[in-house]
């Protein structure tokens, strides 16, 4: 059939000739991701990129320690799929990556040890030495070549905020990652929501609820990841959970004041309780 042909044609002939349709609604968000994704290339900052999917999932199955260390990993990390400790043109002993991360070394240990068996981490051993690598299935250092969400971290950024914060709150950090808008960078239920009338604030409660922590321990957390950088709150009438936007990225543009305030007056969050 020629091309007039195919213009004229009915659907099904379009496609038995190996045409494609698409509604309105796939090319407005196939247009979106595409802008998306040249925002994402012209970002230089060195990032690993970490599966939200996967991220969501494996959380659950952590303590804040093991959580922690395995974040702090996401800063050192060679490019590529190997996944191994990596710093100064070099791969990095686990006594090493501590000491860069101002981190314990027993407890770094024991934390690495455990993220082993539970399959999040692997090692390879090269004489004396032993080297610890991340699942790529979790995180990869690089450009991104899959459609599915996903979110970068900046790991220049990263490692400045590592040298102060706690392990645990480290841990909480990455519980929360998978957690903040697209958009807003606010924690939410909704995380990929890109209205902001629709997105669904997180408070405290909310927060022990969904990560399995207790209220006191978030309560006395949340605070001190606001002085170390990790987060952000922004009040109005009520406080939103921002997480810092010099850290991760997942959208277009940067976030605004104006579209987090937004989000926390809109219909939705008034009803809550907070």
């Amino acid at each position: 059939m020629s091309e007039k042909g195919l213009l004229n044609g009915s659907v099904a002939e379009l496609l038995e000739a190996g045409g494609e349709v698409k509604l309105p609604s796939r090319v407005s968000s196939d247009k979106a991701y595409k802008k998306r994704m040249n925002y994402m290339d012209k970002d230089k900052r060195y990032f690993t990129q970490v599966n939200d999917k996967e991220c969501s999932t494996i959380v659950k199955t952590l303590t804040l320690p093991q959580a922690g260390v395995l974040l702090s990993m996401f800063a050192y990390m060679e490019e590529g799929k190997g996944g191994f400790l990596y710093f100064g043109g070099k791969r990095l002993s686990l006594k090493e990556f501590s000491k860069l991360t101002n981190k314990g070394y027993d407890s770094v240990k024991r934390s690495a040890s455990e993220l082993v068996n539970l399959g999040y981490l692997s090692t390879s051993k090269e004489g004396k030495s032993v080297y610890y690598s991340v699942n790529s299935q979790i995180a990869t250092r690089g450009r991104s070549t899959k459609k599915d969400f996903f979110s970068r971290i900046f790991i220049v950024q990263l490692r400045e905020v590592i040298q102060k914060a706690s392990v645990q709150e480290l841990g909480l950090f990455l519980n929360l990652l998978p957690y903040f808008n697209t958009r807003a960078y606010v924690i939410c239920s909704n995380p990929h929501e890109l209205k902001l009338a629709n997105i669904e604030l997180w408070n405290r409660e909310r927060v022990a609820e969904e990560t399995g922590l207790s209220l006191p321990t978030v309560k006395r957390l949340i605070p001190s990841m606001m002085r170390n950088g990790l987060l952000i709150g922004v009040k109005t009438w009520r406080t939103a959970i921002v997480i810092h936007p010099q850290l991760v990225s997942r959208q277009l543009e940067k976030v605004t004041l104006e579209d987090v305030t937004k989000v926390i007056e809109n219909e939705l969050n008034k009803k809550k309780e907070w």
